[in-house]
């Protein structure tokens, strides 16, 4: 919306400049009178007001974007480290000790008698909600 109102006052501006600009050639005649010339320079100072008006809202509404678009990326979650290393991304979970390994801390915790394991992804809604969402009873 902004950007529309800018558009329309830049627009407008220079028409009003324009006619500002129209007053000269009758100021300058063999006769100059000088009401009509500063008639003419305040008509145009009014139009390039208007005109720089119009470029400053577009140039906020810009800078707007250009700090929004800067926060939206630095929102984002981080990736999920390896719990024992900390560096890489872990692949797996033991649900017996509730941590995520990557692929090079697995070699090191692995017990097969002791530990289970499950991919370490999982999903935003629960089985039931899944169910509910799909149209279940």
């Amino acid at each position: 919306m902004a950007t529309k109102i800018a558009t329309w006052m830049i627009g407008i501006g220079g028409c009003i400049a324009f006619l500002g600009f129209c007053a000269f050639p009758a100021a300058f005649e063999p006769n100059p009178d000088k009401t009509l010339l500063s008639a003419g320079l305040t008509v145009l100072s009014t139009g390039m007001m208007l005109v720089s008006g119009g470029l400053y809202l577009k140039a906020g509404v810009i800078r707007q974007g250009a700090t929004s678009g800067a926060a939206s990326q630095t929102k984002r979650g981080r990736k999920a480290n390896c719990d024992r290393c900390g560096k890489n991304e872990p692949v797996i979970q033991c649900r017996v000790h509730q941590v995520h390994l990557c692929g090079g801390c697995l070699g090191d915790h692995y017990d097969f008698r002791a530990c289970a394991y499950v991919p370490s992804t999982r999903r935003s809604t629960g089985k039931a909600a899944a169910y509910a969402q799909a149209g279940g009873a």
